[in-house]
């Protein structure tokens, strides 16, 4: 987090130290330790302590950044957006100036926000970060508007917008597709999984893999083809199977409050995940379910799953339930 806000104060040009800001936070720390009974001075010790760490931090990477060579320029369709704005810090890590496209069609130079102008031939790359309806369009305007351009698509489903690739790479635009595992809100990149979209060492001196990797991502490679596969199972059926579950909740008779005062430990985490995903936007978690061209299967392996587990309930006997558990105890053993 740190790394992040330093990035984006020396993009600003905006003074690593902030005495007015960094008082305003030593205030709130003051109140609330006081209104939670903890000795206020060792709050404000620890939170100074914080704030020296992080300046230094940032002190040194404004130092680096002076040696660091200018990359150029690159293009983010919906770099306003959420995921578009760390898109945004990341290249400004990397080196590149990031002119981003509203959807008026204006760019703008991030982040100052500025209005920019920027020629067919000047951007290193593209990169796509809209609603997942609209990327396969959005493919083809930037493949016409930057022709020869290589173009970055971070759609969550793939299989949708196979034609608008194959459109854009007649037009002689590479489209190199990946998917961050994560939404806008994190702290950092570490660690955190980023998927692209073909083979192993493909993406060795690609300028989208480096960054990532320089801030410590998690990088893996998946074929194309099976990428909305692999997806079906990571995302559709989690997200399906806790909006069954807050669907059944919010239909039954029972009170939220009731229910999180006496729910077990593993209880207690399942409604922390449900209500995770109810809280999320509805129209992006419905295009997860409804692009990928899985769906039919996934739904009815779900049923199947369902069956089995009332034939087994349906039996006097326990064997069948039991070799359901012991199954899944296998599946988990596979690590």
């Amino acid at each position: 987090m740190a790394k992040r806000i330093g990035i984006l104060k020396i993009s600003s040009e905006v003074d690593i130290r902030q005495p007015e800001v960094e008082k305003k936070v030593i205030d709130r720390i003051e109140d609330k330790a006081k209104e939670l009974g903890i000795l206020p001075e060792a709050m404000k010790d620890i939170f100074f302590r914080l704030m020296e760490i992080s300046t230094e931090e940032q002190e040194l990477l404004k130092e680096s950044k002076k040696e660091q060579k200018t990359n150029g320029k690159c293009v983010i369709y919906g770099g306003a957006g959420g995921i578009g704005r760390l898109l945004c810090e990341l290249m400004i890590a990397k080196g590149y100036e990031p002119i981003i496209v509203r959807s008026s069609g204006k760019f703008l130079a991030y982040p100052a926000m500025k209005e920019a102008e920027i020629g067919p031939a000047e951007p290193s790359f593209v990169i796509v970060s809209v609603q997942m309806r609209v990327t396969g369009e959005v493919i083809e305007k930037a493949a016409s508007a930057f022709p020869g351009k290589t173009i970055y698509e971070i759609c969550s489903m793939k299989n949708h917008i196979r034609p608008s690739i194959s459109r854009a790479d007649k037009k002689g635009s590479k489209v190199i597709s990946l998917h961050p595992m994560f939404g806008p809100n994190i702290r950092s990149f570490r660690k955190l999984p980023v998927i692209f979209c073909g083979n192993e060492g493909e993406f060795e001196n690609d300028p989208i893999w480096e960054a990532f990797n320089e801030q410590g991502s998690t990088l893996m490679t998946v074929p194309f083809d099976q990428h909305d596969e692999m997806m079906s199972y990571i995302l559709q059926l989690t997200h399906a199977i806790n909006i069954i579950y807050f669907t059944v909740l919010s239909n039954s008779k029972i009170q939220i409050t009731n229910l999180e005062s006496a729910a077990s430990p593993i209880c207690r985490k399942q409604l922390l995940n449900a209500e995770n995903v109810a809280v999320q936007d509805p129209d992006l978690y419905f295009e997860i379910q409804k692009l990928s061209g899985h769906l039919g299967k996934l739904y009815e392996e779900l049923g199947a799953a369902q069956g089995e587990l009332v034939e087994a309930l349906a039996s006097d006997s326990s064997s069948k339930f039991r070799r359901l558990m012991e199954k899944g105890r296998k599946y988990f053993e596979r690590r």
